[in-house]
């Protein structure tokens, strides 16, 4: 019972009781406004016809009693039928009331006036004294009008008021359908979609919901995704961990000899630092997403800081080895200094990576005619498919299975963040077996 009331008023608040309320008034006093012109215009010709008829009948006594001796009497009788009453009063006082006159008649003279019965009076003077008469409107006519015009407008605001509820409900159709799916949605539901293809406003929400639904199940495939890739990621190391300490705790001590004991060791270190990587880069990478711009901007020199990131990487082109083709211009650039250190030590890392022994991996850095910075790091390594290049920025994303264990699959989509915040633009150029070539373009002083 208490959820019917609760239906009922919610139904008394929303748009389509707001609607057929709204357009029920509007039916209502435009039937109401047309019975009153139209009972007024046909009320007056009513009226009008019975002035026409009184004053044809007063042109005709008066054309009597100038032309002929017939008396006052009979006279009266020769009229009877053609009205509905008329009399003889010897003086003006004996009228009767509704035929009183304001000013006296002359001789042969008529004069017409409305009585308050819905008639015209008419009364005329003689020698013998005062011939009143009067004719009544036709009144069965009159409400045979009246009727006719009043069932009229019932059945057209029966007819309109029918109208009006099937146009509102087909028109608040997409709302409710719309409703529905928001509520689905709320419960996780994105699977769902609002059939409506109008051109109307209606038709622009419908669409604007249908996409927005389509982008939340993307993010909801996303999501999985992640989590998945995630839980993946974190299932390794803990695996290989779990199996190294079991076979460590598996043997006795004493028999336990120490290159098999650091080899468990070594790989529990390994293990466990890849562990510390993924969650730092987890950490990195969610702040960066959850930043809207570069925080800690300052001026600096940003080829002293390439060279610095080159040095930082020395350990690893230099026992590879790499040959370095180093071309940097003098640029100052307003940024955030550890931030674009990370973009380019992650950069220059793959690059090395990626890169035989022996090859070669080259950092350009150039200005641009906006007042901008280019920087271009290139390889002559084993380079990336077509496939792989559309997926580069994915996380958790490795094109080169054979070297998985050497990173997470989430550098280059730090990389690309820092360059979103930064509001500037990363290309990948690779071909399979003659390298990559990487572009960042930085803009001009903000």
């Amino acid at each position: 019972m208490k959820q019917t009331c609760s239906q009922r008023l919610r139904w008394l608040h929303s748009l389509q009781f707001k609607y057929m309320v709204t357009l029920f008034v509007i039916v209502f006093i435009a039937c109401a406004i047309t019975y009153m012109i139209m009972f007024m215009s046909v009320w007056g010709q009513v009226r009008h016809a019975a002035e026409e008829q009184l004053q044809s009948i007063t042109d005709f006594l008066t054309s009597v009693m100038e032309r002929s001796n017939m008396p006052v009497n009979e006279v009266i009788d020769l009229l009877q039928p053609r009205v509905d009453s008329i009399g003889l009063a010897k003086t003006e006082e004996a009228l009767p009331a509704g035929f009183r006159l304001d000013t006296p008649l002359e001789p042969n003279q008529t004069r017409l006036t409305r009585l308050e019965s819905n008639g015209i009076a008419g009364v005329f003077r003689t020698a013998d004294g005062y011939i009143w008469l009067s004719a009544k409107t036709d009144s069965m006519r009159a409400r045979w009008i009246h009727l006719l015009v009043l069932q009229t407008l019932i059945i057209c605001a029966g007819i309109a008021s029918a109208g009006v509820f099937l146009a509102v409900r087909h028109s608040t159709r997409p709302l409710r359908e719309l409703n529905a799916a928001i509520r689905h949605v709320a419960r996780g539901d994105f699977e769902v979609r609002v059939d409506y293809r109008g051109r109307d406003e209606m038709g622009v929400v419908v669409q604007n919901f249908n996409w927005m639904v389509g982008e939340l199940r993307n993010i909801e495939y996303l999501r999985k995704d992640f989590v998945s890739s995630v839980s993946h990621e974190f299932k390794t190391p803990v695996s290989a961990i779990r199996g190294s300490v079991k076979l460590l705790t598996a043997t006795p001590f004493e028999k336990l000899n120490e290159a098999k004991f650091r080899k468990y060791m070594g790989l529990i270190a390994d293990e466990t630092e890849r562990m510390s990587s993924l969650s730092s880069n987890l950490l990195r990478l969610s702040r960066l997403e959850n930043q809207s711009a570069a925080e800690n901007v300052i001026n600096f020199s940003l080829d002293e800081q390439l060279r610095r990131c080159i040095l930082l990487l020395e350990g690893q082109w230099s026992t590879k080895p790499v040959e370095l083709d180093i071309q940097l211009d003098r640029i100052d650039y307003r940024g955030d200094i550890e931030l674009l250190q990370q973009l380019w030590l992650n950069l220059l890392s793959n690059a090395i990576k990626f890169t035989d022994p022996g090859g070669n991996v080259g950092i350009k850095l150039r200005g641009t005619p906006e007042g901008g910075a280019r920087v271009e790091i290139s390889d002559d390594g084993v380079g990336m498919s077509p496939e792989t290049q559309k997926r580069v920025f994915e996380k958790f994303y490795q094109g080169d299975n054979s070297r998985a264990r050497e990173g997470n699959g989430l550098g280059l989509s730090i990389v690309r963040r820092i360059v979103e915040l930064h509001s500037g633009v990363i290309v990948y150029k690779s071909e399979l077996g003659k390298g990559t070539v990487c572009t960042v373009t930085l803009p001009g002083n903000r």
